[in-house]
Parts: C-alpha cells; structure tokens; sequence
C-alpha cells in the first residue's frame, strides 16, 4: 500500500500561510484570599490591558499567558479557599478574554484554576483557548498532579469517571484550529503525553509554567538565568522527538513576592527540531514572538514513526508508583493530605 498523502491527521482549513505568535511573560499575581474578587478583577484588567498592548503595532494570530494569570496560587490554600478563588469556565473571566479575542480576530491561550459546573465540589487546573469568535474552543484538564504538588483535580484522579463521560480519547484533546493544532501540555518529565497529542496531529505545544525554588518533586532542579535548565531541556526535546513547534510560556518576575529568585523568566519559543526562536531576556514582564510558516510545514509534517508493537509488551508489564482514581474516593482538603494520600497507596 503507497503512503497516504500528507498530513495524515485531521486538520481544518488554515487562514493564512503564517501564524505569528507572542508569548506574554507576566506576573503572577496572587490573591488576598480575604478580598479575592478585587484581585481577580485586577489580574484580568491586567491581562486585558497586555493583549491590548500586544496588539496595538502587529497583529498577532495566538497569544499564550501562563498557567495562572487570573488567581495566582498559594500551597497555603485549602480546598475551600481554592473552590473560592477558582474562577467559572466558562464565566465572566472567559468571556472578557473571549470579547478581546473577538475584538482582534485572534486566538488567547491561558491557564485558570477554574471550576466546571457538571463537578461539584471540584477545582482543576485548566488550560484554556478561547477564539476569533469570543468563544472557548478548547479546555484541557491537566493529566496528573506531582504528590504533594497541588490537589486540583486531574484526568488521572478520576480517569475512570472521565472516560466514562467523555471517552477515552478526550484524555488527549488537539484543538484543531484554522492557525493549526495546538495541544497544552503543562506536564514536565513527560515525554509519553506529548508523543500521545503529536500521534493526534498535534502541530504545536504549549507549555506554561509557574515555577518555584528548590526540588521539583524528587528531582533537584537548578535556577540558572531563572528558569531550571533541565524543564527547558525538557521541552525543548518534546519537540525534536515530536517534530512540532513549541511555546514555552513562564511568568515574569514580581517585586512583591516574598522570595525574588523563584525560577521566574526565560519564556521561550522552539521550532520543530528544538532551536530557539525567541527567548525573553529578562525576569520581567515583555513579550516573546515568532512567526511560525504553519502552512509549508504542514505540507510536510507527518504524526510520530512509531514501531509501536516493540513497546506493547513492556508497558503492558509495568505498574504506575499510584494508582487512578484516588479522588473518586477520598479528596484531599491540603496539599499535605493530597501527598499523603499518594505515599499511602504507593505500589512501590
């Protein structure tokens, strides 16, 4: 059987030829949990006032922000605190973003700690894309937490209740677009997730990060320049391996923060074989572009060459450290119980 032709994956028709890109390194500001709703005000009038100011020279197809420009995040909130912060999805935010994204026929990208009303009791960390249309036309639940890193609810907390309602293949959306596929990927260390949206015809990555000072997990990381060298290594061959473009959005440096030299800074863009396109050059708040010629490395871009049927056998022998579905039983209130949750069900 001859090759079929390419691409050989889904796709619709592009609006153009390029696609040009910024990426928005901005604080991240986060709430006073006693007047919160005047903090989210604020942190959106100041994404509205960056897409404003991203759009007053160049018209630009894709804005991308970092994982929480609405809320910002705190290891010190409990469950009810981040139900409280957590803004609706869709909701008065999203539509604000949405009227700006109409407003400039283009495309915004950003993370939310959000709420979803068909899951009650539920907050997630979400990434969002909303349309020239002022629409969103993709919401991604984030696939699994690091223990102790977090308690928003994942695809792999309740895999079994998410399949069950939206299938299987929702665990890896690609939002397929006329400025070309786009999947998020905020997952570090790994590389499975992003070979799964490259096998559904992902063309470019996002990830957005919110980094702090220290150990990632059980990995030392090192701050050089500010961001860890080894996540952008890390993405960096997501995209050599995928052959995709990438967006590697980080937020900036924020003089209010208890501790200044937090990982902050160093947003980046990468082209299909890893090479940095654009790179912010400070800690601070600026913008990171590049134009993307998405329609030439369409006619050219094919989904990963896998020989699949080698690996079959050793993933269906392996056993994941923790099992799926922990939050369909019990839902930590702290990080600390989330962690603990974990190390008690540990299966090695």
């Amino acid at each position: 059987m001859a090759e079929k032709p390419l691409p050989n994956y889904e796709v619709v028709p592009l609006r153009g030829d390029d696609v040009v890109v910024t990426v928005i390194q901005s604080k991240q500001m986060t709430l006073d949990i006693k007047n919160y709703q005047q903090g989210i005000k604020n942190n959106l009038n100041l994404m509205l006032q960056l897409i404003d100011f991203t759009q007053s020279r160049r018209h630009k197809d894709l804005l991308v922000f970092h994982e929480f420009p609405l809320t910002g995040s705190s290891i010190l909130w409990n469950r009810e605190e981040q139900m409280r912060v957590a803004v609706d999805v869709p909701g008065e935010e999203t539509e604000a973003i949405g009227e700006r994204a109409k407003k400039y026929n283009c495309y915004i990208e950003f993370g939310a700690k959000g709420r979803l009303a068909d899951w009650p009791g539920h907050f997630f960390y979400l990434g969002v894309i909303v349309g020239p249309d002022g629409k969103i036309v993709h919401t991604r639940w984030k696939l699994r937490n690091m223990p102790g890193l977090g308690f928003g609810t994942t695809v792999y907390d309740v895999l079994d209740a998410y399949k069950e309602r939206y299938g299987a293949d929702a665990i890896f959306p690609v939002a397929r677009t006329d400025i070309g596929n786009i999947a998020i990927l905020p997952e570090i260390y790994d590389p499975e997730a992003a070979r799964c949206f490259a096998m559904k015809g992902a063309e470019m990555l996002i990830r957005y990060m919110t980094l702090g000072a220290g150990h990632w997990g059980t990995r030392p990381v090192s701050f050089r320049g500010g961001l860890g060298d080894t996540m952008r290594v890390d993405f960096a061959a997501n995209c050599i391996s995928n052959s995709v473009y990438g967006f590697f959005v980080n937020n900036s440096l924020n003089t209010d923060d208890l501790i200044q030299d937090h990982g902050v800074g160093r947003s980046s863009i990468y082209d299909y074989d890893g090479r940095l396109m654009a790179e912010a050059i400070s800690p601070f708040q600026t913008l990171v572009e590049a134009t993307i010629p998405i329609a030439s490395f369409r006619r050219q871009h094919t989904i990963p060459n896998i020989c699949k049927e080698l690996y079959t056998n050793a993933y269906g022998k392996y056993v994941s450290k923790f099992p799926p579905n922990l939050f369909l039983k019990k839902m930590p209130d702290t990080n600390r119980e989330s962690a603990e949750q974990y190390i008690q069900n540990a299966r090695w």
